[in-house]
C-alpha cells in the first residue's frame, strides 16, 4: 500500500512566500495612504482630470442591467447564436472569440450605420449627399436627456430644410437611432459586450478615437476590436495601416483602468507630455483601488496578476507573438481606414498616406 506523499520544504517554502505575496498586494489595495497624492494630482495636473471624468461615465455606465437586458431584446439572438454555431473552432473555449467575431459582424453589416451626414428630414433616404453642414448648436430639452452635448446642424441643398444629428452620448438611446461614427459604435458595442456577459473596455485615444477590448478566455489576453472596422484582434491598424499619429489610448473597464498605448502605437508616436509617466501609472494604479474596493480579496490578486501579465505583454510587444494578426495578412496590408468618408479620413490623417 502506498504511503500518502509528504510536503517537500521546497514546496512549503514556496507556498508560504506565494501567501506572503499574495497578503502584500491585497494590502496595498485596501490601505489609504495614496489618497492625497491622488487629490493633488487632479488638482495641478489638467490631464489627469480629463482621464478622471471619463472614468466617472466609461467604467460603470455599460453594467445598468436594464439596459443590457434592453439589448438583447432588440438583438436578432436567433440569427446571432446560429452563425456562431456555424463557426469552426478549436476548442469549446474559443465559443467566445466566434461570438465577438460574429457581433462585430452583425453589428456592422446588419444593424448599426455610419454617419457622415444624415438624411434630410423632408426628402427622405439617400437624401444625405445633399446636405452642406451648417454649424453646431447646443442640445434641446429632450436631446439633452439623452447625453447629448452637442448637436450638428445641416442644410439640404435640394429642399433648404435644416436637420439636426445630435451627438448622443447614452447608449440605450443608440440602440434606437441606430446611427454615428466612431464614437457612438465604441459606445453601443461596449454596452453590446457586456450584454452578452463579456468582459469588456472602452479604449480611448487622445487624437479623437475610439475602440474596444474584450478579455477572451480562449486565449487569456485582452483582445482589439474596432466595431466601425469590423476588426479582432488587429491593435497594428491605427498607427501602421491608417498612419495615424498617436500619444495616449486608455483602457476603460468596470474593474480595470489601463495605459495600453504600447499596444496602439507601433509608429507615428507623439509626444508624451500631458503627465509624468510615473503620475500616470499612478493614477491608474489608484483608480483601479477605487474600481475594486468592494471585490473579495481573491478577485483582487486575481486581477493583479492579470494586470502584471497585460504590463509584460505591453512591455514586450511584437507581431505574431501572442496570436494576434500581423500587419502583413491577406487583405490588411496598407489598408486604410475604412469607415468615414475620403474627405472626412483625410481630415483626420487616417487615410494611410
Amino acid at each position: 500500500m502506498s504511503q500518502p506523499r509528504t510536503e517537500s520544504i521546497y514546496e512549503h517554502v514556496s507556498k508560504m512566500f506565494l501567501k506572503k505575496y499574495k497578503d502584500y498586494v491585497i494590502g496595498k489595495y485596501r490601505e489609504v495612504s495614496d489618497a492625497h497624492r491622488f487629490h493633488e494630482l487632479l488638482r495641478s495636473n489638467g490631464f489627469a482630470r480629463v482621464l478622471y471624468e471619463l472614468s466617472r461615465k466609461l467604467c460603470t455606465i455599460y453594467d445598468d442591467t436594464e439596459c443590457q437586458s434592453k439589448v438583447l431584446d432588440t438583438l436578432d439572438l436567433e440569427l446571432i447564436y446560429a452563425n456562431v454555431e456555424k463557426m469552426p473552432k478549436e476548442a469549446e473555449e474559443e465559443y467566445t472569440d466566434n461570438l465577438v467575431k460574429e457581433l462585430l459582424r452583425y453589428f456592422k453589416k446588419d444593424f448599426f450605420q455610419w454617419c457622415n451626414q444624415p438624411d434630410c428630414g423632408k426628402c427622405g433616404p439617400n437624401s444625405s449627399k445633399y446636405q452642406k453642414s451648417v454649424g453646431v448648436v447646443g442640445p434641446n430639452e429632450e436631446e439633452a436627456k439623452y447625453d447629448c452635448h452637442v448637436v450638428e446642424l445641416y442644410k439640404c441643398d435640394t429642399c433648404g430644410t435644416e436637420t439636426r444629428f445630435p451627438r448622443y452620448n447614452n447608449p440605450a438611446k443608440l440602440l434606437e437611432t441606430r446611427k454615428g461614427r466612431c464614437g457612438e459604435w465604441a459606445n453601443l458595442f461596449t454596452l453590446i459586450l457586456k450584454s452578452f456577459g463579456l468582459e469588456a473596455r472602452y479604449v480611448w485615444n487622445r487624437e479623437d478615437h475610439v475602440w474596444n477590448e474584450y478579455y477572451s478566455p480562449f486565449t487569456k489576453r485582452w483582445v482589439h476590436l474596432d466595431s466601425c472596422e469590423q476588426s479582432f484582434g488587429q491593435p497594428y491598424i491605427y498607427s501602421i495601416n491608417w498612419n495615424k499619429s498617436m500619444s495616449y489610448c486608455i483602457a476603460f473597464g468596470s474593474d480595470t483602468l489601463m495605459d495600453v498605448s504600447k499596444r496602439y502605437i507601433i509608429q507615428n508616436q507623439l509626444p508624451r507630455d500631458q503627465i509624468k509617466e510615473n503620475d500616470l501609472q499612478f493614477f491608474c494604479y489608484f483608480m483601479n483601488k477605487q474600481l475594486r474596493s468592494s471585490l473579495k480579496d481573491d478577485e483582487i490578486y486575481n486581477l493583479d496578476c492579470r494586470d502584471t501579465l497585460e504590463k509584460l505583454e505591453l512591455t514586450s510587444k511584437s507581431f505574431g507573438s501572442d496570436g494576434e494578426s500581423s500587419p502583413t495578412d491577406a487583405g490588411h496590408s496598407g489598408v486604410g481606414r475604412e469607415s468615414g468618408s475620403i474627405e472626412w479620413k483625410q481630415q483626420r490623417g487616417e487615410d494611410g498616406r
